[in-house]
């Protein structure tokens, strides 16, 4: 058993501010180093096509694993295994974080990302949870698609507005793009679209 007690960061910010990007950039790097590295997905992200490739919205790529339930990633992860990398977390739900105490005593360094809140502003579970247990916190901001402002937020401007914004809706997933969301600064958010 690895004696090491395992390390927690998680990058997190609104849509459209290299959250996806910023994990690829430290997967590569832990690869540079001969780290072994395993990377998560969750199955509705098939914004860029179903393959086994997370996608930033930069278009760089790295080979991951997809996965539909939160304890396939115990059941997938090596033991050799030595950075778990999960993102877009918000769509596992609560049991992540059980499963992520796992990993940390496994001693694994685990690198999670997610939206830290709804469009609508309120706090998109687990990644608090995930943030206030975190050793290390990356926040990352977006740019306003109104004023070019730091953006903190993002907005859904689609008109479906019966959509419960804690669920999966993978039809908006798919259609993900700037005629359904928007970044915005906290002055823009309040705007209509």
């Amino acid at each position: 058993m690895n004696t090491s007690s395992g390390f927690l960061e998680v990058i997190a910010g609104p849509m459209y501010c290299g959250k996806t990007e910023e994990l690829i950039r430290q997967v590569k790097r832990a690869k540079i180093g001969k780290g072994t590295v395993q990377v998560f997905k969750h199955k509705n992200d098939v914004r860029y096509g179903k393959d086994k490739k997370l996608y930033s919205h930069a278009g760089i790529s790295f080979d991951c694993e997809i996965i539909d339930k939160t304890k396939e990633i115990l059941a997938k992860t090596d033991k050799h295994t030595k950075i778990i990398a999960i993102d877009e977390a918000q769509w596992l739900g609560e049991e992540l974080v059980s499963v992520v105490q796992e990993l940390l005593n496994m001693g694994k360094h685990v690198i999670i990302t997610g939206l830290a809140m709804t469009f609508d502003r309120q706090p998109f579970v687990p990644i608090p949870t995930l943030m206030a247990m975190a050793d290390k916190v990356t926040k990352l901001s977006s740019v306003c698609m109104l004023c070019g402002e730091d953006a903190v937020y993002h907005k859904r401007i689609s008109k479906r507005s019966k959509i419960n914004p804690l669920e999966n809706d993978p039809s908006l997933v798919k259609s993900l793009k700037d005629s359904v969301y928007e970044a915005r600064c906290r002055k823009c958010f309040r705007k209509k679209p």
